[in-house]
């Protein structure tokens, strides 16, 4: 090898020592001074280290190339200060794909992503990891690539790289996520079917609002009508299913309106379909008829006399019940009938839907009262 480092070369070579002696893994015994006595024939060079660290370093920041760093807590700048000792924490060099078609001369003109609905954002390693936990669970390996096939996943042109298994479902969508925007597309295809329970099986209800809040967070979002994942305007502040609202739990009725719309970034939805669920069991707890909406509902409901009051607490407490019941409905439900509302905030829309789950849980108590009226009003047994 010549005296300068030529990354094309470094490439070459870790590609053949994983392919002869790794079978296509990563090099796992393989660290930076062993790489640097392969590459330059069984000796080392200290003037020639710092070097081959930027050169190893430029091809990981490229995605050419990752490798591992067992980091030193006492002397964080390593590399820098001792590259013999650095050169021996890092380890487990692994080409990319990007990585092997360069070390094998293989240029391949991909084309660009999809202008309005794929700006060639990235999607993280992680989500496609978990997908393919969450499938390698359900299906067995030859469903895996029959689940695959069908969903056009690899595309025909492609060839998947020799050490991605067929079976290995983040190892092929990760290979095929970077196949250009042909394969993009077929990955997003794949996820956002999956996601929408558009195949056979899908992801649970928890594991969905993981993956789509995460998705949102990182600028995606699932298309309606055709079930695609496409770019969206990444969503900030506090999701829906952030800690402090695991931790109070939203009650199960609003639940089940908000959070998959949340999760779609349709915040207003989420705050109308939370506030018309109270409006539903009002009335249907009250007796009334579908002609009774809205804040006048509530104001019967609630106000003096009305079936849902409860006589055994203050004139005040009744009126604060009345009050907060037709309020919430007149500030949180009725604007989204009438007009679009925007909330800027995702706070403020999450915490509207926590007034609509205060209000289900009252509601809660309304019922049980009701229930232990009726039992204590029912006629006990004749002897």
């Amino acid at each position: 090898m010549a005296e300068h480092w030529d990354n094309i070369e470094i490439l070459r070579a870790i590609d053949r020592w994983q392919q002869e002696t790794y079978k296509g893994g990563p090099l796992a015994l393989v660290n930076g001074l062993a790489l640097m006595q392969q590459l330059i024939g069984g000796s080392y060079q200290v003037d020639r280290m710092p070097g081959l660290i930027q050169e190893l370093h430029i091809c990981a920041l490229s995605g050419l190339l990752t490798f591992k760093v067992k980091a030193d807590p006492y002397r964080p700048n390593l590399a820098t200060a001792d590259p013999t000792a650095y050169l021996q924490t890092i380890s487990e060099f692994a080409l990319t794909v990007e990585g092997q078609d360069r070390a094998r001369s293989r240029m391949i003109a991909r084309p660009e992503p999809e202008a309005g609905e794929d700006t060639g954002d990235p999607i993280s390693d992680l989500i496609l990891r978990k997908v393919g936990e969450a499938i390698a669970d359900q299906y067995a390996g030859d469903d895996r690539v029959l689940l695959l096939a069908d969903e056009g996943i690899p595309p025909p042109d492609m060839v998947l790289p020799e050490e991605v298994s067929a079976d290995d479902v983040h190892a092929v969508l990760a290979a095929v996520w970077r196949w250009g925007s042909i394969g993009r597309r077929a990955v997003r295809r794949f996820l956002g079917r999956w996601l929408d329970n558009m195949l056979l099986t899908g992801p649970d209800v928890e594991l969905r609002h993981q993956l789509l809040e995460q998705l949102l967070r990182q600028g995606w979002g699932l298309r309606s009508g055709d079930s695609m994942l496409v770019n969206v305007e990444p969503v900030r502040g506090i999701p829906v299913s952030a800690p402090f609202l695991r931790a109070s739990r939203l009650h199960p009725l609003i639940e089940a309106e908000a959070r998959t719309l949340f999760l779609n970034n349709k915040l207003e939805l989420g705050v109308f379909a939370s506030m018309r669920a109270v409006e539903v069991r009002v009335r249907k707890l009250g007796g009334f008829g579908e002609d009774t909406i809205g804040v006048d509902l509530m104001n019967r409901a609630f106000g003096p006399g009305g079936p849902l009051t409860d006589p055994s607490i203050v004139k005040g407490e009744q009126e604060g019940t009345r009050a907060l019941f037709a309020g919430a409905y007149g500030v949180l439900r009725n604007p989204a009938g009438h007009r679009p509302v925007d909330y800027a905030d995702i706070s403020e829309a999450a915490e509207a839907v926590q007034t609509a789950s205060l209000l289900m849980r009252i509601l809660d108590r309304v019922e049980e009262r009701l229930l232990n009226s009726l039992r204590t009003a029912a006629p006990g047994p004749t002897t």
